[in-house]
């Protein structure tokens, strides 16, 4: 159990790569903190949790671009568990149009959901992060080395999110904080299901299927089984890490289209 007696912050844990990664925390005997905005799935994923072992979870409903609801997370997730040691910033959103198409109302909402979100929030987690010598995962994409069509505002989205994990790895590294990222690939959730028709969403999903040398799709598990190797010591020598987790797609496929 990798992850035995550490507390961490899992936001977007309410489906999709965020609920398992929440599983496998709770397999690795992490103390979880959970937050997403729909109440009903937050609660199935915290049953998930305790089947997996974890009994101590906390979740905390809301929006995660909201200042207030950040400080109210850190705040309970410290009162509740009395450290922070992990924080994964797995919030995310996707969408689709072209750059000289995109809205200002969708430029900003992709934004704050993707870049600034996190960016807050670990400022926010960064002292506890420091006083337990924790660390801090990112959920990224492997579309920051490729070019999918008509989401150029989702990519550099994704893009800064890297760059962000680089820059805070090097201010951090001096006091013992170490900052990775995972840059997924193909992996079954409803992300794209939100903004695509689903034949349009079914057809994207086939597309990279085909693209991905390794032959299928990732399960959110197998994602978070990466995200908990990063956040525990047996990576104690691993930051400023951008790890791609794709199947190959990004490594033979530089535009999908």
């Amino acid at each position: 159990m990798a992850l035995r007696g550490k507390v961490a912050i899992i936001t977007g844990s309410s489906a999709g790569i965020g609920a398992g990664i929440a599983v496998v925390f709770a397999k690795e005997g992490a103390k979880l903190s959970l937050t997403g905005r729909n109440q009903n799935n937050l609660e199935q994923v915290v049953q998930n949790c305790k089947k997996a072992g974890c009994q101590d979870v906390l979740i905390n409903v809301g929006d995660i671009t909201k200042d207030a609801f950040r400080r109210t997370l850190v705040d309970t997730t410290k009162k509740t568990f009395g450290k922070i040691d992990i924080l994964v910033n797995n919030a995310g959103i996707s969408g689709l149009s072209s750059l000289i198409s995109t809205t200002k109302e969708e430029y900003d909402r992709m934004m704050a959901v993707n870049v600034e979100a996190p960016v807050f929030l670990t400022q926010l987690v960064a002292p506890h992060l420091i006083e337990t010598k924790g660390n801090v995962v990112n959920t990224s994409s492997c579309n920051t080395t490729m070019i999918l069509p008509n989401a150029g505002v989702y990519v550099m989205s994704k893009a800064a999110l890297d760059t962000f994990t680089r820059y805070l790895a090097h201010e951090l590294a001096s006091q013992g904080v170490r900052v990775n990222a995972i840059n997924p690939g193909h992996v079954p959730t409803d992300i794209m299901a939100k903004v695509l028709t689903k034949d349009e969403s079914d057809q994207m999903a086939r597309d990279m299927l085909n693209a991905t040398p390794i032959g299928r799709a990732a399960t959110p598990e197998e994602m978070g089984h990466i995200v908990a190797f990063l956040a525990s010591d047996k990576a104690a020598f691993v930051t400023g890490e951008s790890f791609r987790a794709d199947g190959g797609l990004s490594m033979t496929t530089p535009a999908l289209a």
